[in-house]
């Protein structure tokens, strides 16, 4: 199995861009974690456009957002007094896991990117829900930036917050 996993955020990047950035991390399987996968300002990351779009270039598209979103419809994994997502709360449900099983399974086969909306990671699900899950499952993580740079983890937590990413812990409870 594959030991390492890259997230994208598709941002409004132009489908050439996005694309670009894919095919130079020589990804085959963009897994969609979105909970909410439409956009209207970015009309190519719909998910009938962007499979029709990786496909073009010989990547495969897996919508996971249903199982591994930041937002799911179970409402117990909202904090009741802030009704955020309770990262902790997400994590320990049946579906989350089985979304990581199938993220994992795809790791067996394929090179794997997550993608989400957001260009910055530092405080995206993709890397503090999803990645954190990994994470614990022994998996590195790296994030695919919009300028093209693959940052690790410690390089992206020491340019967050000076502080290396084994020095850090990161959040689960209310989602910022």
């Amino acid at each position: 199995m594959n030991s390492v996993i890259y997230t994208i955020g598709h941002s409004n990047h132009s489908p050439e861009v996005l694309l670009g950035l894919l095919t130079e991390a020589k990804i085959e399987l963009l897994a969609d974690i979105r909970s909410h996968p439409s956009s209207h300002w970015v009309s190519h990351a719909n998910p009938r456009d962007l499979e029709r779009l990786l496909k073009s270039v010989s990547i495969r598209y897996l919508y996971l957002g249903d199982m591994l979103g930041g937002y799911p419809s179970d409402s117990n994994c909202y904090t009741p007094r802030t009704g955020r997502p309770n990262y902790e709360a997400i994590q320990s449900t049946e579906l989350f896991q089985k979304g990581l099983s199938t993220l994992l399974e795809s790791l067996r086969k394929y090179r794997v990117c997550m993608m989400c909306a957001e260009e910055d990671p530092s405080f995206c699900h993709r890397n503090l829900l999803v990645g954190e899950g990994l994470r614990r499952r022994g998996i590195q993580i790296l994030h695919i930036r919009g300028n093209g740079q693959i940052q690790t983890d410690e390089e992206l937590w020491k340019e967050k917050t000076g502080v290396g990413a084994n020095q850090l812990q990161l959040p689960l409870g209310d989602a910022q």
